[in-house]
C-alpha cells in the first residue's frame, strides 16, 4: 500500500538522479558499504514507499534507522537534497501508524518536557553510574529488555559528576560592574548532567566579556524527540520552553555552548510555524538563539588572553557545520586568538564523530567505525588538545581517545578560553 503521507515529498525525492556522489560524504556508508546506508538508497526506499512498491514494514524501517541525520551527503548532492528530512519524515509516519516503545514515549512525552522530572532522572542515572550499579547491570544483563545498550553506554560514558550543573549553580548571582549585554544561558542536558565544569567555564567567559548572565529555567530543547520522528513531542517541548523562557525575550541573546541545542532553538520558528498561538513567539526566540562561539565573536573576543601551551585542533559538531547552522569560522577564530596554542586544521573536521546523540548506543558497531576514522585524522594532526562545541561529541571523542590510547585532552572551547582568561589576568 502506498504511503500517502509522504506524497508531498515525492517531487523532492525524485530529484535524486542516483549518481552516487553521496558516497563521498556518508560516514555510515564508508563503514557498512550497504546501499541502504547511502542517501541514494534511502531515497530509493522512500520513493518505493510512496509508489506502493514497498510496505512500511519493520524491515524497511530497520534499513533507515542507521542514518545519523548528519547531512554529510548533502554537499555532494547536485540537487542538495536534505536526506535527513526525508528519513525523519518516514520515521514520523511509522511512529504515527504503529506507535513507539513505551519507554521512549514516556521519555519524550513526560520526562523531557518537565525540567524537574528530567533533573530527577538525570541524577538517578548519575548515581547508578558512580555507585557501580550500571557496571553490575551491564555485566550481569539484569535488564535484558534493553539488550546491550546499557553496557555500551556504560563503556562510552567514562564517569558522571556527583552534582549537576544546576545543583552547582543554585543561588549563583551574575552581577558584573558594567553589563554590556544581558544574556540568557540555555542549559543543555549534556552539560548539565555530564560536563557541568564546561557550563561553569562558559558562564565565566561570557561574564568576563561584560555580560549579565541569567541561567534559564529551560528543559530539553527537544531535538532527541524530533530526531526519532516524534515531532508532536518535539513541538510540545518547544511550547514548554517558550513558556519557561518568556522572561528571556527581554534579554539581548539566548546562548548555549551545545551546538545541537542552539541550532534546534533556531528551528523553533519553523517547527511551530503552523501553531497560531506560538508561531510569533517561536520566531522571536529563534532570532535570539546563538551558539557560544557565534555570540562571543559577535560581541568581540577578548584581546587580553594569557598563553595556553599546546597544539590544538577542532572538530565541527554536525549541527554547527556548514550543513546546518554554518557556525564554522567563529570557533576557529577563538582558538587562534589564544596565545601559545598552535592550531592545526583537522582533516574531515566536519565529518560526524559517530555520537549523533544516542546513535552510538543503538548502532555502536557503525559508530565505532566512524569514530576510528575520526581519531586517525586527529592523531595525524599531532594535537595534544581536541576542541569542540557539543557535549555528545566531547563524550564520544573522549571515548575515542581512550580507545586509541592517545595523549590528547578533549576540551570545549569555553574551557580553553577560561584557562586563557585566568592566565591572562595573572
Amino acid at each position: 500500500m502506498a504511503v500517502s503521507e509522504l506524497l508531498p515529498l515525492y517531487d523532492l525525492i525524485t530529484k535524486c538522479n542516483r549518481c552516487g556522489f553521496c558516497q563521498a560524504g556518508c560516514p555510515v556508508y564508508r563503514v557498512t558499504g550497504f546501499e541502504h546506508s547511502l542517501a541514494r538508497g534511502r531515497l530509493a526506499l522512500a520513493r518505493a514507499l510512496i509508489e506502493g512498491q514497498l510496505d512500511l514494514s519493520a524491515e524497511v524501517m530497520q534499513a533507515l534507522e542507521d542514518c545519523m541525520l548528519c547531512r554529510g551527503c548533502t554537499p555532494h548532492c547536485f540537487p542538495a537534497i536534505k536526506t535527513d528530512e526525508i528519513v525523519g519524515a518516514v520515521r514520523q509516519v511509522y511512529l504515527n501508524r504503529y506507535g513507539q516503545p513505551a519507554l521512549q514515549r514516556f521519555v519524550f512525552r513526560q520526562v523531557l518536557p518537565d525540567p524537574h522530572l528530567l533533573e530527577r532522572f538525570g541524577r538517578i542515572a548519575a548515581w547508578a553510574k558512580r555507585g557501580g550499579l550500571a557496571d553490575i547491570v551491564s555485566r550481569t544483563g539484569l535488564l535484558g529488555l534493553i539488550d546491550n545498550r546499557l553496557a555500551v553506554a556504560n563503556s562510552v560514558v567514562q564517569s558522571m559528576p556527583a552534582r549537576t550543573f544546576r545543583q552547582r549553580v543554585q543561588g549563583r548571582a551574575s552581577m558584573p560592574s558594567k553589563a554590556r549585554y544581558r544574556v540568557g544561558y540555555f542549559v543543555s542536558c549534556g552539560f548539565n548532567f555530564q560536563f557541568p565544569e564546561v557550563a561553569e567555564a562558559t558562564l565565566r567567559v561570557i561574564e568576563r566579556h561584560g555580560c549579565a548572565v541569567t541561567v534559564l529555567e529551560n528543559t530539553c530543547c527537544g531535538r532527541p524527540a524530533h530526531a526519532y520522528g516524534d515531532v508532536e513531542a518535539a513541538r510540545e517541548i518547544a511550547r514548554s520552553n517558550l513558556d519557561r523562557l518568556a522572561p528571556a525575550m527581554e534579554l539581548d541573546a539566548i546562548v548555549s555552548e551545545c551546538g545541537s541545542c542552539s541550532t534546534h532553538l533556531k528551528d523553533y520558528g519553523h517547527l511551530l510555524k503552523d501553531d497560531a498561538g506560538c508561531a510569533a513567539r517561536a520566531g522571536a526566540l529563534s532570532a535570539k538563539a546563538k551558539s557560544f562561539s557565534e555570540f562571543l565573536v559577535g560581541i568581540g573576543a577578548d584581546r587580553f588572553l594569557g598563553p595556553v601551551e599546546g597544539a590544538v585542533t577542532y572538530h565541527d559538531p554536525c549541527h554547527l557545520s556548514n550543513r546546518f547552522a554554518k557556525v564554522t569560522a567563529e570557533p576557529r577564530t577563538l582558538l587562534q586568538s589564544i596565545p601559545g596554542l598552535i592550531y592545526t586544521e583537522l582533516p574531515e573536521a566536519d565529518w560526524c564523530c559517530g555520537a549523533a546523540g544516542s546513535y552510538t548506543f543503538l548502532h555502536h558497531q557503525e559508530a565505532v567505525g566512524i569514530l576510528d576514522r575520526k581519531m586517525g585524522n586527529v592523531e595525524r594532526t599531532g594535537a595534544t588538545l581536541l576542541a569542540t562545541e557539543c557535549p555528545a561529541c566531547m563524550m564520544h571523542l573522549a571515548y575515542g581517545v581512550r580507545r586509541h590510547r592517545l595523549p590528547i585532552q578533549v576540551r570545549h572551547i569555553s574551557q580553553l578560553l577560561d584557562e586563557a582568561s585566568v592566565s591572562g589576568r595573572g
